[in-house]
């Protein structure tokens, strides 16, 4: 199922972030590689960055609303000005910190030595070999100099672990990911599904694992993560878990509660705020940063057609889903996103106004 992990680490054993209760921040579309597949669509030519005061804003209105971990993508997050004082302004908020970076500029000093008190755990981004990795960035050496700069991570003390994008090409290279991991000391492997999405919709459409391929590749992930003493995370369901914890995919609707009924809240580059994941369609988005406040836009959202949208798409998906035959592992919010229309239906449900 979505892993879910400890808040913080207990001074001596490092512990995997929670999945649930996440502030999922893209401060900038600025990256320094250019992905074969990433979502958002990044790379060299990106442009965008999220001025400080607009991300300062939002992490104090998400930790008011419930959010307590701080999660910061790219783009390229150390290519963003801001990341000291974001990552400063999240420890003053007493929220668990984690970056997911491709790893390539953490040997500059300036860039990371200022961050690196600052934050609770790295993901580094490992997408197979060493040949299928450089070819994916289109950059020669890419794999070599992010393994390279695992040292410097080791040095700060921050605890690691590796991020890989499951393709049905890309399996028969998870092994070799697992086993980077163990020896480079990483305390585990995080397994994300390539949905449809960014760049995956350009010529990639037929590299998106099936659910049997997604069960195949955990099975034999978690057996020899097992057997290496690390961990695996993949926030990805099975049948059994659905059935068990239901109500942590299906939101009640209406609520007022927005960490409850999307675990995890998305600020992209260009102020856009999301729901669950980015692979869901325009018209189920908060609103954007730039024009309100996340606490203005969570109770409205938390009433209207779209929120009833989304929570009528997560129980149609969890009843096709939550079959005990099935035997396969779902990626939850791509199957949810799959089942919601990208244009808003003719029939919507009628805002609900909640009593005070």
């Amino acid at each position: 199922m979505i892993a879910m992990g400890e808040n913080k680490t207990d001074g001596r054993t490092p512990r995997l972030p929670a999945t649930a209760g996440v502030l999922r921040v893209h401060p900038t579309s600025r990256c320094n590689v250019a992905y074969g597949h990433h979502v958002p669509m990044t790379g060299p030519q990106g442009q965008e960055d999220l001025p400080r005061e607009l991300l300062h804003a939002a992490l104090k209105d998400g930790a008011r609303l419930g959010y307590d971990h701080l999660e910061i993508a790219g783009g390229e997050p150390f290519l963003y000005d801001g990341l000291p004082g974001l990552l400063a302004r999240a420890r003053r908020l007493d929220l668990f910190t984690t970056v997911t970076t491709n790893g390539m500029l953490l040997s500059q000093a300036r860039r990371f030595a200022p961050v690196a008190p600052l934050i609770d755990f790295l993901w580094v981004t490992i997408d197979g070999t060493e040949t299928e990795h450089d070819a994916l960035r289109r950059r020669e050496g890419a794999f070599a100099q992010a393994v390279r700069n695992l040292e410097v991570v080791r040095e700060a003390g921050i605890a690691f672990g590796l991020s890989f994008t499951l393709t049905r090409s890309s399996a028969a290279s998870l092994e070799s990911v697992v086993r980077l991991a163990a020896a480079e000391g990483a305390c585990a492997v995080q397994i994300d599904p390539l949905a449809l999405g960014g760049r995956s919709m350009l010529g990639l459409v037929d590299e998106i694992p099936t659910g049997h391929d997604v069960a195949a590749a955990l099975r034999t992930a978690r057996g020899l993560a097992a057997e290496l003493g690390i961990g695996i995370r993949a926030e990805v369901a099975t049948s059994d878990q659905l059935v068990l914890y239901r109500g942590r995919f299906v939101p009640q609707f209406p609520s007022r509660d927005l960490a409850a009924f999307a675990p995890v809240l998305i600020v992209e580059s260009c102020g856009t705020v999301r729901p669950m994941a980015l692979e869901l369609p325009d018209h189920l988005r908060l609103g954007n940063v730039y024009n309100a406040r996340l606490v203005e836009l969570a109770p409205s959202w938390l009433a209207s057609p779209a929120a009833a949208e989304l929570a009528a798409a997560c129980e149609r998906t969890w009843w096709e889903l939550a079959d005990p035959q099935a035997g396969a592992s779902a990626t939850w919010h791509a199957e949810v996103a799959s089942r919601i229309t990208v244009e808003a239906p003719d029939r919507m449900v009628a805002p609900v106004l909640l009593a005070a």
